[in-house]
């Protein structure tokens, strides 16, 4: 399965169902085979393809909480941080309650997302 059809499938399951986007951040890689049935997929890809694509729609995910993001399910090097602060600022996701601390990676990604966010006036 394309990595665009499974985050139009996603985005399409968290508009019928907004509880799906909590599940999506709580365990990537489950949601995905959940909604799709796939599971042979770059999860990085879906998971920045279903926020940019949600934000595009207009999405609300203020009510998600991020910080039960699994992130030992993602390749943080992989991933366009800012691209994914524009998502999250257009998705009302509060990014600051992200903590790669655990990861050896010194600090929250919140912090640096937002740090991001604000040299680029955003």
């Amino acid at each position: 399965m394309q990595t665009t059809e499974i985050v139009n499938r996603i985005v399409a399951a968290v508009q019928q169902a907004p509880e799906k986007a909590q599940e999506l951040i709580a365990d990537p890689k489950g949601a995905v085979a959940s909604i799709c049935g796939a599971t042979d997929f770059d999860i990085n890809a879906v998971v920045q393809g279903t926020l940019a694509r949600a934000a595009e729609l207009g999405l609300d995910f203020s009510d998600v909480d991020v910080s039960k993001l699994d992130l030992s399910q993602l390749d943080l090097t992989k991933l366009d941080l800012i691209a994914l602060q524009d998502a999250a600022s257009r998705l009302n996701i509060d990014i600051a309650k992200l903590d790669l601390s655990g990861l050896g990676l010194g600090g929250g990604l919140g912090g640096l997302l937002g740090s991001l966010g604000s040299l680029l006036g955003r």
